[in-house]
């Protein structure tokens, strides 16, 4: 009776496993690879995208300003506070 034994790294194994999740050892999926190309490029059109945003409200904010001084409307940083010489008492001042 003799013992037989395989060679070490001679022989790959290309066996396919009967269940779809489990590859064979040292292999990846196909899709690994192409992942990161597709988070690059996705990346990509969020920033032009982003950047597009950006120049539609620096356009927005110079014609609301546009507007504004066009129809003389101003704002206030410091609320109007009405004092005692202001205040309208008897209808006619």
């Amino acid at each position: 009776m003799a013992i037989m034994f395989e060679p070490k790294g001679g022989r790959k194994n290309t066996e396919v496993s009967s269940t779809p999740d489990v590859l064979p050892l040292g292999q990846k999926p196909e899709g690994e690879m192409n992942s990161v190309l597709k988070m690059q490029n996705a990346f990509d059109r969020l920033m032009s995208n982003i950047k597009l945003l950006q120049e539609n409200i620096d356009k927005l904010k110079n014609e609301n300003k546009r507007l504004k001084d066009a129809l003389g409307v101003y704002e206030f940083q410091e609320p109007l506070i009405l004092t005692k010489e202001m205040e309208v008492t008897n209808g006619s001042k």
